[in-house]
């Protein structure tokens, strides 16, 4: 065999594998991600990226108010949401 066919088979073998155990998967959980901040509906418990854990009081398409305590609110931004909790995610 060629030696100059060796190196391209062998370049496009490890693209392969690079696509199929690094991109494929972050893929994936970027969906997954996306879904979960597309589906937030008033009165969802949530875990911030941060740790805070809260009740959604009100949302609208880039954020969403967060009663974290009695009396107690924050404004997030929507990708601040790491999941719901009590969920499997």
């Amino acid at each position: 065999m060629d030696p100059g066919l060796i190196q391209i088979v062998w370049i496009a073998f490890l693209f392969i594998v690079f696509y199929l155990l690094i991109i494929r998967p972050q893929q994936t959980k970027m969906k997954k991600r996306q879904q979960l901040i597309s589906e937030l509906r008033v009165g969802d418990r949530v875990e911030t990226v941060g740790g805070i854990q809260g009740v959604i009081m009100s949302l609208d398409s880039e954020s969403l108010e967060l009663q974290i305590a009695p009396e107690v609110t924050v404004t997030l931004m929507r990708r601040a949401v790491a999941g719901r909790v009590g969920s499997e995610e």
